[in-house]
């Protein structure tokens, strides 16, 4: 009987073991389509002691911090981009400059091509066609374009194509060529091909 009870433990701790895992590598696994988002907003660092910013903690980016001149922290900005604060139009003169999770790159992603919440930069906030806000990235490391067909894809034409229908292409809105129009079953449009320098990383 003793046996049978720790036969029976050990296969629970098993079990439990191989649910945690499946867990974490949900947790971490992106969806391979691309997502349908119109923008992102992914708040830069800005400004120096140097040459400081006009801005205050009111207006300021959720996720920002802003300090003075000499680098003594004055505040994390409290304006959430997909609720932005009503804020006083006033220069806080303690403020030089901010350090923002994305440091780098563009503040308005426009379009943010074959990106989803998952593969977008945490600290960026994406927004859908109609300007709604649909998540903030989860994304520490940009990931790259999955090599997966879209199954929504009946056609494309390329501009190296002299634009002629290419069908029964295997393809998809992020591994599409520069220019490449991707068209659905019904002959809509459903995305144009960018430079992967642009769709990998955002």
């Amino acid at each position: 009987m003793a046996l049978y009870k720790v036969s029976f433990l050990a296969h629970l701790l098993v079990l439990g073991m191989f649910i945690l895992v499946s867990t974490v590598e949900h947790v971490n696994a992106c969806t391979k389509e691309c997502g349908n988002l119109g923008y992102g907003i992914c708040p830069g660092s800005e400004g120096s002691p140097e040459n400081p910013i006009c801005t205050n903690c009111c207006s300021g980016f959720k996720g920002c911090n802003y300090y003075s001149a000499n680098g003594t922290f004055i505040c994390e900005g409290t304006s959430d981009p997909k609720n932005p604060n009503t804020c006083p139009l006033y220069c806080d003169p303690q403020i030089a400059y901010s350090k923002c999770p994305r440091s780098e790159g563009k503040t308005i992603i426009y379009p943010t091509g074959c990106t989803t919440c998952c593969t977008g930069y945490k600290g960026c906030y994406y927004f859908g066609q109609d300007g709604e806000f649909v998540c903030e990235g989860e994304s520490i490391e940009p990931k790259g374009c999955t090599q997966e067909c879209d199954p929504r894809v009946s056609y494309m034409t390329c501009p190296s194509s002299g634009l002629a229908k290419l069908n029964q292409v295997c393809v998809n809105c992020c591994t599409a060529g520069e220019g490449c129009k991707l068209y659905d079953h019904d002959g809509s449009l459903l995305c144009t091909g960018e430079p992967q320098s642009i769709t990998s990383t955002a």
